[in-house]
Order: structure tokens, then sequence, then C-alpha cells
């Protein structure tokens, strides 16, 4: 397609390659460039995912005029600095979570983007897959009655969450702002504004290891996350209502979902994916081509709401919860 997004990718991460393949099955964008502090691991990474183009700068990807729009899966603490370079130098900006790391950030990138008149989100994928489409067609039948309480729950117990800058602050690391997107997101998506935000952690030499947070909504709903690095369990999201409830294994890339009535099976719903980033990229492609400055689904200004919401926790935990 002539008219497909022409991508640059700041990074090298593990997440490209999903990325990269999700563009390929959206189609409505292709993977133009690719950069990395290191010109041999993005020529090897541009090789291995059949991209045109390798800078060994994130400088020299942006100086690309040929680039509309770049994808920033940096580590945390370079999200800002480096969408706001990515803004002046004139491209749309998709950053991978979290968006930034503090809400100021992010009302100055909204703005930034607006002057520019250049779109910007946060890449959250959750709220496109059709997994939750179905499911948000079953909560407005209101066949279960009205959503009660939702549990969201994730595990890291291996690889890079319990290593390297994850586990620094200064970097951003931490289980909590690994994790707050989706849980904030999605809680709003199904349930409605959160309207309070209380929570507790455990800590590490540096930063949050375990953390257990619970917020309330505007339509009266509860919900809670509870992330580890330290012991396993099975991943997955439960949302219980009046009648009945609905499993959702591996919420934040489903691709299929259990529903009860009382404990009776009634349906399973499945949508298998290879790339579940495709959905998303559908839509982030066609709003910028459509000249949209940002998403409805995905907005700056959530996005920074909630990691407000993260700061304030932090401030609690250093003042009270965290012992020195």
């Amino acid at each position: 397609m002539n008219d497909q997004i022409r991508f640059g990718i700041m990074s090298c991460a593990s997440i490209v390659p999903r990325f990269v393949r999700g563009l390929e099955e959206c189609g409505l964008g292709t993977a133009a460039a690719i950069a990395s502090r290191s010109g041999e691991k993005a020529q090897r990474t541009a090789e291995e995912l059949n991209i045109p183009r390798a800078y060994g700068s994130y400088e020299a990807l942006l100086e690309d005029k040929d680039i509309e729009a770049v994808y920033i899966p940096l580590i945390n603490s370079l999200h800002a600095p480096w969408a706001e370079k990515a803004l002046l130098a004139g491209k749309h900006v998709i950053m991978e979570k979290p968006f930034v790391l503090h809400e100021a950030e992010a009302i100055r990138l909204a703005q930034l983007a607006e002057e520019k008149r250049l779109f910007i989100t946060e890449a959250v994928k959750t709220p496109f897959l059709p997994v939750y489409s179905r499911i948000k067609e079953i909560l407005n039948e209101h066949a279960l009655g009205e959503i009660r309480f939702m549990h969201f729950r994730q595990s890291y117990t291996g690889g890079s969450y319990i290593t390297g800058w994850n586990t620094e602050k200064e970097s951003g690391g931490g289980v909590l702002i690994a994790n707050e997107a989706y849980f904030f997101h999605m809680t709003e998506f199904l349930a409605g504004r959160i309207i309070s935000c209380a929570g507790s952690a455990s800590f590490g030499p540096s930063v949050e290891d375990q953390c257990s947070i619970s917020v309330m909504t505007e339509n009266n709903v509860l919900a809670s996350l509870f992330v580890s690095s330290k012991v396993l369990f099975q991943n997955g999201l439960t949302i219980w209502l009046d009648h009945g409830r609905i499993e959702i294994p591996d919420y934040w890339k489903a691709s299929e979902a259990f529903v009860y009535e009382a404990d009776e099976l009634k349906e399973h719903i499945s949508f298998p994916c290879r790339y579940e980033f495709r959905y998303e990229l559908e839509h982030y492609c066609r709003l910028i081509r459509e000249g949209c400055l940002q998403s409805p689904v995905t907005p700056v200004a959530n996005s920074g709401r909630y990691i407000g919401m993260c700061e304030q926790l932090y401030r609690q935990w250093e003042d009270g919860t965290r012992k020195p």
C-alpha cells in the first residue's frame, strides 16, 4: 500500500519484532527504519526483520525525512525526552507503556503535539482486542447483571522484569509502573472513570517488587490489581457480575475468555491472533492518516491521569510504607 505510515523504531528491544509483525498484519503501516545506540545491533535487527534502513543513533533516525512516525519502546526514563525530540523533529509518536513517569510530562507532550499538529498516544493494545469487543457486548446486554468487582493478576518471576533496568528506580523500574497502563485503562474501559485509588507495596533494594492496588469507579465498581515478581501464579482478569463471571487468561493480550452464569460455562470467546499489536495499530494508523492528534480510546489525558495516581501511591509508599 502506498499510503502506509512509514515508521521509525527507536530501539531494538525484545518487543520490537511483535510491533513489526503487527504492522505487517494490519497493512496500514511499515517499518521503514530502526535505530539503536549500537549501529551493529541496529543493522542486525534490521536484517532479521527486513527493515530497509538502520541507524547507530536515535538522532540519525529523527533526521530521516522519510519517517512519518516513531515507535518508542526505550527504557521508561527515556520515554518523555525522546518523545519530545521526536515531536520537535516533526514525527508522530506512539509510545510504549508507561507513557511517561510524571503527569506533568504527559501534559507537556500533549501540548507540544497539539502545537505541532502531530499525533501522540500511549501504545495500549488491550481495549482493541476482539475478545473485549465481545465482552463489552455481553456487559451491555446485562444478562449477567452489573459488574461488581474486577481482579487483575500479573506475575513476573523471571526474565527482564527481575533484572537490569527494571530493578532501578532512576530508570523507571518497578512492578507498578510496568503494569499501571493495562490496569487503569481497562478498568475505565469496562467500568467507568476511577474516582478513588489506594494501594500498598513491598520493596526490593530499589523498587517495589510486589504491589496491591484497589480502585473504585463512578459506577460503584471495585477493581484490584496484584502484581508480583516474587511469587508465581496464574495471570488473568476475573470480572464478577451479579449472576456470573468472566474469566480472561493473560488479559493484556487476550485471545480467549470464558463466560459463566453462576458456575455453568455459557460461552467460550475465542479470537486467535499471531500478533495482537495489529488491532491497536490499525486504529492508530487510521487516526494518523485522518489527521487526528489523539485517540479517543487512549487519550493522553488519561495516560497522564493514571501516572498521576501512580505518583500519589509512590509518595505514600516513600513516606510511610517503605522501610529505609
